[in-house]
């Protein structure tokens, strides 16, 4: 019985074993039937022939010499060793019209684990290695939940389109597997940095949901352990007892910030090395061993040097930890400042060349101007400068407004509205990072403004204050109540005043 198409079953031609084409043919051996049918030379059947072979020697011959039968001469071929094939095109059939793309299959998603399951142990998950076709699964109901929180933390921001757009991607690879109950720490989140999504704001809106594990460890905490491994493990205890307590406040310790006990162990480490080499504890210090750090060292070094070491050693006197102050009656001296000098022209030149931008202005213009101290730049608001009334509060000091400030600072509001139309940054000078929160812009950030110039912000500060005591006259109290400054900053500059106008050059 004839196979029917479509069906599996052997040619009744080649005897190829596949899917039956027409009539117990297989699609090949449908071509071969306008050939006339004859007996085979080489296995003597009666069926249609080309070249006087039949299309099972042309494959026989294929399989043993690598071409087919195109003479009369069959060639030296095992006629008797026959192999059974399978039904295979002898090439790449033509497609006709345009050739279709093939159908993109992609697999069902991963389910790393299932609702109401239990985690059978703690295991740290390596985001860089999602797979957006496998992995993602955007009907999560916590992933949902969490980018209808980023669009309502975008709006009040005023989050630019990109940042909620990087937002969006970084929580698809945080939470397409999250379960129940499961929390993200900090830590796992700072590696899709590579990935191009945003760190920072993406652990702002997991902490918005509650779901965010934040270990992550403070850069002071890190500072202070390196520093620490310098000294002997009972130095190191003590020092950081001093550190930690200074920096969280106690109740007979004022809080400083991180910046002056980082300044503090530095001035003091080289002592203190030294010591836990010699001693096991702070209390064996004696005040001779003072003397010797004190005298080995001069000017604003050795102040700093014995500030720091009197506020260890009092501290732990104040704790009950030491009997006696080694430090003191040691006198920490003070230190005499040199009298500031005015810029150069070509520098004064230079600032203003490098100043090619609204941003850059106005900084220029409120330093140059007002003598504003880079931390005053940095907290001063937009509310501060009343443009309507022409005056301005630069570090809780109120002034008035002169004409080319006022100028400069319109046309910078104007810049930052374009750039930044929906932030609601309160402070007037912002960058690209500021633009998206309330933080004030960063003294490193401002610092690099004019810094390819050679001239720092606190040297246009201090030239303006010395020009307007040139200008007005050496008076401390006129220099004081312009800019605000205490009364030995301002006896300190006219004395500099007084010093240029006495000079034989300017008589």
């Amino acid at each position: 019985m004839t196979t029917p198409p479509g069906f599996v079953g052997s040619c009744r031609y080649c005897l190829a074993w596949g899917v039956i084409a027409f009539s117990g043919m297989c699609r090949e051996c449908v071509g071969w039937r306008v050939w006339d049918r004859a007996k085979c030379t080489g296995c003597h059947r009666t069926v249609p022939l080309k070249h006087g072979h039949c299309r099972l020697c042309h494959r026989q011959a294929l399989r043993q010499l690598g071409r087919m039968v195109i003479r009369e001469t069959m060639p030296d071929v095992d006629l008797v060793a026959w192999q059974l094939f399978l039904i295979f095109p002898l090439g790449p059939r033509r497609a006709r019209g345009r050739p279709r793309k093939p159908p993109v299959i992609r697999p069902a998603p991963v389910t790393w684990q299932i609702p109401g399951q239990l985690a059978l142990f703690p295991v740290r998950p390596d985001f860089l290695r999602f797979n957006r076709d496998r992995h993602a699964t955007p009907d999560n109901p916590t992933l949902v939940e969490a980018r209808d929180a980023a669009h309502r933390l975008a709006e009040a921001r005023g989050w630019a389109w990109w940042i909620l757009r990087e937002i969006n991607d970084g929580l698809l690879v945080l939470l397409s597997g999250h379960a129940p109950g499961d929390t993200i720490a900090y830590s796992d989140i700072v590696p899709i940095d590579q990935l191009g999504h945003n760190v920072a704001h993406t652990a702002e809106v997991l902490d918005l949901l509650g779901i965010l594990h934040y270990d992550r460890v403070p850069t002071f905490d890190a500072w202070l352990k390196r520093k620490l491994a310098l000294l002997a493990p009972t130095f190191a205890e003590e020092i950081e007892v001093w550190a930690t307590t200074l920096r969280d406040g106690g109740p007979r310790t004022q809080q400083r910030s991180t910046d002056t006990i980082r300044n503090y162990l530095d001035a003091a480490l080289p002592a203190l090395i030294d010591w836990s080499t010699r001693y096991q504890h702070l209390r064996e210090v004696t005040p001779q061993d003072i003397k010797d750090v004190a005298a080995g060292l001069t000017g604003l070094k050795r102040k700093r040097a014995l500030v720091a070491l009197r506020s260890i050693f009092q501290f732990h006197k104040r704790i009950g930890r030491l009997f006696r102050d080694p430090t003191i009656r040691i006198n920490t001296g003070r230190v005499g400042l040199g009298l500031p000098t005015p810029l150069r022209p070509d520098q004064l030149e230079a600032l203003v060349n490098h100043a090619t931008t609204p941003l850059r202005r106005v900084i220029l213009a409120l330093t140059a101007v007002h003598a504003a101290r880079p931390a005053a730049l940095r907290e001063l608001l937009v509310d501060d400068a009343g443009l309507a009334d022409r005056r301005i509060t630069i570090g809780g000091h109120p002034r008035r407004l002169d004409d080319l400030t006022a100028q400069v600072i319109n046309q910078y509001l104007l810049y930052r509205h374009r750039r930044w139309p929906h932030t609601i940054n309160p402070h007037l000078i912002i960058n690209e990072h500021t633009a998206q929160n309330e933080k004030p812009a960063s003294p490193h950030w401002l610092s690099d403004q004019f810094r390819e110039t050679g001239v720092t912000l606190n040297q246009i500060r201090m030239d303006r204050q010395l020009e307007e005591a040139l200008t007005h006259g050496p008076d401390a109290l006129h220099l004081a109540a312009v800019f605000g400054i205490s009364e030995r900053a301002a006896i300190r500059y006219a004395k500099a005043a007084k010093a240029f106008l006495e000079s034989p050059l300017e008589q």
